[in-house]
């Protein structure tokens, strides 16, 4: 399985946590943690890409890693089409 795979998997892994916790008596505290990993693996997901489109340092920093995903992968974990 290479890197791309994984960090795909591990968002969708992380989106099914946050449905898990939801209305956890602390589910604040445990998000602060899960959103903290969920935008480690999207910014190493969006240097992925970025890797394997040649785009790396090219001047795409005005766009979000989210959209960066999006664009290149689609819809996974809570990377949507809508915006929340």
């Amino acid at each position: 399985m290479n890197t791309q795979t994984k960090l795909v998997f591990a968002l969708e892994h992380i989106a099914h946590l946050h449905d898990l916790i939801e209305d956890n008596e602390y589910e604040h505290f445990l998000n602060d943690s899960l959103c903290t990993l969920e935008f480690e693996i999207e910014r190493q997901l969006a240097l992925e890409l970025h890797k394997k489109t040649g785009q790396l340092g090219t001047g795409v920093q005005h766009q979000s890693n989210k959209e960066f995903i999006q664009e290149r992968i689609g819809t996974i974990g809570r990377i949507t089409d809508q915006e929340p």
